[in-house]
């Protein structure tokens, strides 16, 4: 298979394999930190690529998801 190039589909993805709702794996990836994400930026990430309230999910974002998403998934 293919390595996934779009950051919002990396991330929906990431969430599955960790069995996380949306707003639980929001709240694990906010824990601790200056400035949380918001949930309606949150869900921009996750919408569709043709969604017109889809943005971007930064490179920063996706990384420390795998840190911390990642990382409760494997001591489940």
């Amino acid at each position: 298979m293919s390595e996934v190039t779009d950051n919002g589909i990396a991330l929906r993805s990431l969430i599955e394999q960790a069995g996380l709702t949306q707003a639980d794996a929001l709240a694990v990836l906010n824990r601790g930190q200056a400035f949380p994400i918001a949930l309606s930026t949150w869900k921009a990430y996750l919408a569709a690529p043709d969604s017109a309230r889809r943005r971007v999910c930064p490179d920063n974002v996706l990384a420390h998801a795998r840190k911390t998403i990642g990382k409760g998934s494997k001591e489940r």
